[in-house]
């Protein structure tokens, strides 16, 4: 009698291990990536809208002076710059995206002003500065656009600065 209990004991021990075995080499097969040599970058891919689909507004009517952060109290830092908002005519989850852009049209000139007077005149003056801060602006003017609809899409497609004197 114990040779028998000790057989089935070795059978089940057998079908477990092939069970394991076979869940091991379908996940090798089918899930793993089989060349281990394969190096993807993984890119973003940016989607460039035509031009029937983007509508361009300028922020300020005339080019604007915005005081830069200071440490030095005895030198005024500015930056003279002409802000062009693109944005997308059609927004998914947005009714009228002209509406939702000119109606807060005001807190977009202050989501800028508050972006530049955080800057001081060095970061300014660093050779990615206009592309940070094209980056940053449709950043924080995408979150507040957005904060209050359902569809978190991007409404502000980017911003353009015609101008950017500093001193």
């Amino acid at each position: 009698m114990g040779g028998k209990s000790s057989f089935f004991v070795l059978i089940g021990i057998v079908a477990f291990l092939s069970l394991s075995l076979a869940l091991l080499a379908g996940y090798v097969f089918l899930v793993q990536d089989r060349d281990p040599n394969n190096t993807k970058s993984i890119t973003e891919t940016v989607k460039v809208p035509k031009d029937d689909e983007i509508v361009k507004s300028l922020l300020f009517e005339d080019k604007l002076p915005f005081n830069l952060k200071s440490n030095n109290p005895d030198k005024i830092s500015v930056i003279v710059v002409s802000v062009e908002v693109w944005y997308y005519k059609k927004a998914e989850g947005i009714k009228d995206s002209t509406l939702k852009v000119e109606g807060n049209k005001s807190k977009l000139q202050e989501i800028v002003g508050t972006y530049f007077q955080e800057l001081s005149i060095e970061q300014v003056m660093t050779p990615s500065a206009k592309e940070d801060a094209r980056k940053e602006l449709t950043k924080r003017m995408n979150e507040f656009l957005t904060s209050n609809e359902w569809s978190k899409r991007d409404i502000v497609y980017t911003v353009v600065f015609d101008q950017w004197f500093y001193q």
